[in-house]
């Protein structure tokens, strides 16, 4: 809502002579004003933002949920960690009215700051000060789980609880400013702490202030008798629950927050924020004065509604305007609030997947849960660990995610940083994992394609998700369960081609770098060994034999591109392929130069070609045609494409040079 409109709407009521509800709209014309009075003036430069520092000094992966995990110093000593979380409850922050105790956020922040670790702050609302309910309307009902007050719940936009709110938040945030370890504050959470910490739900029947239960204490005047519901008569209700009620308790949060912390470190508002506080919100987005975070991340957007909360981090961190930090919905088995949530892959899958969304939309902070961590670390999941194929196999994908992961993480719009350039192939127009949803909800259209990172595939090209010819069945997992990449894939028909645009700023960096002595680069293409269609095709790869990787798929490097070798035969001079082989090629100024076959012998399971490109190689590509740079081509026989990859040689290693400790 715009000034102009709240004018309007404060005139409204001024004709309709409702007093209560007058004040009431001069107190929100009042809170607007005071969020755009909070928002700094200045103008901040990419050197001089805490949003740039902290994406290059902070990005990687938080270990979370972790206070109660025996295993909680191990996970933390994983090379892929970056930081931590530190969560209270306000109850804990402030047990008496105006006394604030900030013993046990020190302590937590202490632990974490001696291994040098970042760490976030969430002051969290399902557990509220005890003295409230004596001060405030509540009722017994808990309107939802993250209510933990055994009194039920308590009226947030009542005088009295949102006034207790704030002073918390601006004494929390003179504490932490003057901090001993406030270098290392990566930011807090804006928490709205209504009912629970994020909800606003209000059931209809407690939408009228008459139905809440008023304390003796605040309700009565000496002499008064009561009414039914605690209140003196004649004393002057609240008033009704409304969305305007709900925006002009926002507004004054925001602005809370932006005046007691945004000029000194990082404030996450949750995506889920709606139309017109994000209208408010959107030029502190855009400056870097805010920051966004949300508890949603999955393999994909649970519904076709949530995509526009996926969409915020794409629009706004994606392109480096601000940064955005990700907490998965649930574990990779599921696991969220007491109950399982459904899975349509392994676990394995679905946590690779929910990395690569995250890159995605450029999220330079990755939450994970310890469950996840821990089973990577000990192939063991106490309470399902039943329903984990191979489970010493999953384990290792796991890991190796993290550590493929985590050297992109907070370069997406820093392509000299990058450690390569990758597209995830991908098709879905119907979420798979249903939970409960309409089918008219789980309807995908912004994020129903591929998953890239400074690459994306270009044009028609007749590729289609696995098992997308029957819409009422969505896209099935492809290939084993205890190999983390076949939650989603493109098939090729025989003969179509996936074209490549790498983004231009990363091929100059690529040439740059070894105009300057550099060793090349290394193409990799991950695609399914699957001929069930026709006999095996044994075609070895050009110049070499195969070696087993890291991660246990099968890779085969290829002739290098720009070699002697390769250099010497023109196109059509490379030895003669099966036409059932698969093949990868570059586009140069001179034309398409083939770099080899891609191997298949039917295993069934997914295998990892690599190709080095020569710096002779890289320079050509930089001078290429700008609609494309790399193709690959199915033979007579479909082609299941997981990725196409390049990275720089030397191979980004985990950069993790944690601060010393203070």
């Amino acid at each position: 809502m715009n000034n102009i409109q709240t004018l309007s709407n404060l005139s409204h009521a001024l004709r309709s002579g409702g007093a209560l509800h007058t004040l009431f709209i001069i107190h929100y014309t009042l809170a607007v004003f005071a969020l755009a009075l909070a928002l700094p003036a200045q103008a901040q430069t990419p050197q001089t933002r805490p949003v740039d520092r902290l994406q290059t000094d902070a990005r990687g992966i938080y270990l979370l949920w972790a206070e109660k995990t025996p295993r909680a110093n191990e996970l933390l000593a994983q090379p892929c960690i970056r930081g931590g979380q530190v969560v209270m409850q306000w109850a804990e922050i402030e047990p008496r009215q105006g006394v604030y105790d900030f013993t046990a956020l020190d302590q937590k922040i202490a632990t974490l700051a001696a291994k040098g670790f970042y760490y976030t702050v969430q002051i969290n609302g399902n557990i509220k000060p005890a003295w409230l309910f004596s001060a405030v309307p509540s009722v017994p009902e808990k309107f939802h789980v993250q209510v933990r007050d055994k009194q039920g719940t308590l009226m947030f936009w009542h005088p009295v609880h949102e006034n207790a709110h704030l002073a918390m938040l601006r004494a929390a945030a003179a504490h932490l400013k003057q901090g001993k370890h406030n270098k290392l504050l990566l930011g807090i959470r804006l928490n709205f702490n209504p009912v629970g910490t994020e909800q606003f739900l209000v059931p209809n029947k407690y939408r009228k202030a008459s139905a809440w239960t008023y304390p003796p204490s605040r309700a009565n005047r000496p002499g008064e008798p009561q009414n039914t519901n605690g209140s003196a008569r004649g004393f002057a209700l609240p008033p009704d629950y409304s969305d305007a009620i709900r925006h002009a308790y926002e507004d004054r949060v925001v602005a809370t927050y932006i005046k007691e912390f945004s000029p000194w470190t990082l404030v996450f508002v949750r995506n889920n924020i709606d139309g017109d506080l994000l209208a408010r919100c959107a030029p502190e987005f855009r400056a870097g004065r805010l920051a966004l975070f949300h508890t949603s991340s999955e393999a994909e957007p649970r519904t076709g509604r949530i995509q526009r909360q996926y969409g915020l981090f794409y629009d706004y961190a994606r392109p480096g305007h601000t940064v955005a930090y990700a907490e998965p919905w649930a574990s990779a088995w599921g696991e969220h609030g007491g109950k399982l949530d459904d899975r349509w892959c392994s676990p394995c899958q679905w946590n690779y997947w929910t990395l690569l969304l995250n890159l995605h939309c450029g999220v330079s902070f990755i939450g994970e849960y310890a469950g996840n961590l821990s089973f990577a670390l000990t192939a063991n999941h106490p309470r399902l660990q039943s329903k984990t194929v191979n489970a010493k196999q999953q384990s290792k994908e796991f890991t190796a995610a993290y550590n493929w992961a985590s050297p992109y993480i907070g370069r997406h719009n820093r392509p000299d940083e990058a450690p390569g350039a990758w597209v995830a192939f991908r098709e879905n127009h119907q979420v798979k994992a249903t939970n409960g949803v309409r089918p008219e909800n789980l309807q995908l259209t912004r994020f129903s394609g591929d998953y890239n990172y400074l690459m994306e595939r270009v044009g028609t090209d007749g590729s289609v998700g696995v098992d997308a010819k029957d819409a009422s069945k969505g896209v099935a997992p492809v290939g084993p369960p205890d190999e983390r990449y076949g939650a989603f894939a493109r098939k090729y028909p025989p003969g179509t081609q996936a074209r490549l645009k790498v983004d231009p700023r990363f091929l100059a960096t690529l040439a740059q770098q070894n105009s300057a002595g550099g060793v090349g680069a290394t193409l990799r293409i991950i695609y399914l060994d699957d001929l069930s269609e026709g006999s095996p095709d044994n075609a070895p790869a050009t110049g070499s034999a195969g070696v087993p990787p890291a991660d246990g798929a099968e890779r085969r490097p290829t002739q290098p591109a720009g070699s002697r070798r390769s250099q010497s035969l023109p196109r059509d001079s490379h030895p003669p392929l099966p036409p059932t082989t698969a093949t990868v090629s570059l586009h140069t100024p001179s034309g398409a130069k083939l770099l080899g076959p891609l191997p298949r012998t039917a295993t069934g399971r997914w295998r990892i070609a690599e190709f080095t490109l020569t710096p002779a190689a890289l320079a050509a590509l930089a001078n290429a045609p700008a609609d494309w740079q790399i193709a690959v081509t199915a033979g007579e026989k479909p082609l299941t494409l997981h990725m196409v990859e390049i990275v720089r040689k030397p191979a980004q290693t985990l950069d993790l040079t944690r601060p010393k400790s203070t």
